[in-house]
C-alpha cells in the first residue's frame, strides 16, 4: 500500500522494513530501490521510532503504529517521514512528522501531511491532531497550510486539530 500525490510517494513500512529502517536506513533505501538520501537517522528520531516500533510489533504491524516514509517521485529519494501515535481513540489520532532539512520550505511536508490526514479520516479517524513547539513557525505553517486549526496552547506547545 502507498499513497501517491503529485510529487510524492508515501509508503507505510511493514514491520520488517521498519526494523531494517532502524538498523540500517541506507540499506532500506537500497532495498526499496531508492536513490540514497545520504541523511542519517538522527538520535532523537531513532529513539522515538524505536519506541514506536515496539508498539507496532505489539499491534501486528498496524499502519497506525508504523513509520510512513516520504519519497520524492522526481528524485526517487526518501526525504522525510510521518507517523501516527496510535489508533484513533474515540475518533482522535495524533500525527508527527519531519522532513530532511534540504527539502524544507518546498511544500513537501504540507503535501504529505494533507494526503496522510485524508487517509486517516477515511480509515476511522474523525479528528487528526498534532503538537508543535511554540518556537517552530515552520511546523505551524505546515499545519495551517494543511487545514489544521489551533485548538489549544500549553506552556511550550501548541495543539492543532483537523476534521472534516
Amino acid at each position: 500500500m502507498q499513497i501517491e500525490t503529485l510529487r510524492l510517494k508515501i509508503i507505510p513500512l511493514d514491520l520488517q522494513q521498519f526494523a531494517f529502517f532502524l538498523k540500517d536506513k541506507d540499506g532500506l533505501e537500497k532495498d526499496l530501490r531508492l536513490n540514497p538520501s545520504g541523511v542519517p537517522l538522527d538520535v532523537h528520531t531513532k529513539e522515538a521510532m524505536t519506541g514506536l516500533y515496539a508498539k507496532c510489533a505489539d499491534h501486528d504491524g498496524s499502519l497506525w503504529f508504523t513509520y510512513w516514509m516520504i519519497i520524492s517521485r522526481e528524485q526517487n529519494t526518501a526525504i522525510g517521514g510521518l507517523c501516527f501515535m496510535g489508533e484513533p481513540l474515540s475518533g482522535v489520532v495524533e500525527v508527527g512528522y519531519g522532513i530532511d532539512s534540504i527539502f524544507q520550505h518546498q511544500g513537501f511536508m504540507t503535501e504529505a501531511l494533507s494526503a496522510v490526514t485524508t487517509w486517516a479520516l477515511s480509515h476511522g479517524a474523525a479528528y487528526v491532531t498534532a503538537e508543535t513547539e511554540k518556537d517552530n513557525p515552520a511546523s505551524q505553517r505546515v499545519l495551517t497550510n494543511s487545514g489544521f486549526q489551533l485548538s489549544r496552547e500549553e506552556s511550550d506547545s501548541l495543539w492543532w486539530v483537523y476534521h472534516d
